[in-house]
């Protein structure tokens, strides 16, 4: 008969031992010798009664099994839990890998923490190929301290962090058929989580072997080599913590005046006699102190002057037009046959005439037309010519 603990969502739990084995129910209350007179296993989730303590390890020792489902770390269950070598740490399990179907981190997906081997005579198990093939869920849980004579059933794994660390362990008697199985999870087996990747055939595991029916194990086979924890300091509580030095110091004095020095140095005349008689001693003429020139050295040397003459740069040409001065200071007939050089070939004797009339100062009228213009400097050359003509004639 198993006597089961009420306490927790675990009526799937609850159908699935009815099935193979009588299921009596506990109402969390103090534990007898007579509520266990006719239990094989005893399951508890959760928190033992102080009076209860006893009473599970007589049950053990006559040969009774005891699963216990619980993250607690209340002082009872680690009062009961040290006897056998097995510690619920704090903490938490949380994946370190994303699984499609777990949203919380809390609800780590382990496939490879299977640290037995299993032999049962109704499948073969081997721990190799469970190791890989078998994958259980590990909600809300946390890891657990192991030590001789117990020994590690399930670890949390590459894949879950804490990285490999034992989240349930077994302790078998020497003597009788006594055993103890510890989780470190309540929700393992819960109605949420039984039917979740292999987490049922892992409670088929598990009760077979608390009700001795054909699962066993060797302890000696299984893994052993798991890290033990090393305390690291707390970086961000220590970073808030401002020290000036590592060292302790003396606290301060009420009077903060006590710590002020004033007998090292002083300002008297106590000791002037001495000094003039010293004089006197050393044979040294007494004569008023003079006024000693201070000479400072000077980083720099001194100014002097260059022994050649500085090299000025040479002015730059004034920046002015290019003209043509044989064109500026020619005179008119010269002009006048460039021109004509120029339009030799050219057929434009508008702007022919206009040019000459420009060089003889004629100037083309108020006509816009280029053609009246050139007619009005014709004009004006004939006009001068024929009144040149006449002056001659009549003088």
């Amino acid at each position: 008969m198993i006597l089961f603990d009420r306490r927790g969502k675990n009526k799937k739990l609850h159908r699935k031992l009815h099935s193979f084995a009588t299921v009596k129910s506990h109402d969390g209350s103090v534990l007898s010798v007579d509520t266990l007179a006719d239990c094989k296993v005893f399951v508890c989730f959760g928190k033992l009664h102080s009076s209860s303590v006893a009473v599970l390890h007589d049950f053990i020792d006559r040969g009774g099994s005891v699963a216990i489902f619980s993250t607690e770390t209340e002082p009872n269950l680690k009062h009961f839990l040290s006897f056998y070598g097995i510690r619920i740490e704090e903490g938490a399990v949380v994946r370190a890998v994303h699984h499609e179907g777990f949203t919380h981190p809390k609800h780590a997906l382990i496939q490879n923490g299977i640290a037995q081997q299993f032999s049962s005579e109704k499948q073969s198990l081997n721990a190799e190929d469970m190791s890989t093939s078998l994958a259980f869920v590990h909600p809300n849980g946390t890891t657990l301290s192991v030590e001789s004579p117990s020994f590690t059933l399930l670890s949390s794994g590459s894949t879950s962090y804490p990285v490999d660390c034992p989240v349930a362990a077994a302790w078998e008697a020497t003597v009788g058929t006594g055993r103890l199985i510890v989780v470190g999870s309540v929700d393992i087996f819960a109605d949420d989580w039984l039917e979740r990747e292999d987490n049922s055939k892992l409670c088929d595991i598990f009760f077979d072997i608390l009700l001795h029916q054909g699962m066993e194990f060797d302890p000696s086979l299984g893994r052993s080599d798991f890290e033990e924890k090393e305390c690291v300091p707390d970086i961000a509580s220590l970073s808030n913590l401002i020290k000036p030095s590592l060292q302790d110091i003396e606290p301060l004095p009420q009077d903060f005046t006590t710590l002020l020095c004033d007998d090292q140095f002083g300002l008297t005349m106590n000791h002037i006699p001495k000094v003039i008689d010293a004089y006197k001693t050393l044979n040294v003429p007494y004569e008023p102190l003079g006024l000693i020139e201070p000479h400072f050295n000077c980083p720099h040397p001194p100014l002097r002057m260059a022994t050649h003459d500085p090299r000025m740069p040479e002015p730059l040409p004034p920046e002015l037009e290019l003209f043509d001065l044989d064109d500026c200071f020619a005179d008119t007939r010269s002009r006048l046959v460039r021109l004509g050089d120029t339009y030799a070939d050219d057929c434009n004797l508008t702007e022919y005439i206009q040019e000459a009339g420009w060089i003889l100062g004629v100037d083309g009228g108020c006509h816009e037309e280029e053609e009246e213009k050139a007619k009005h400097v014709l004009y004006a050359v004939a006009k001068r010519i024929l009144q040149s003509k006449m002056t001659r004639r009549y003088a």
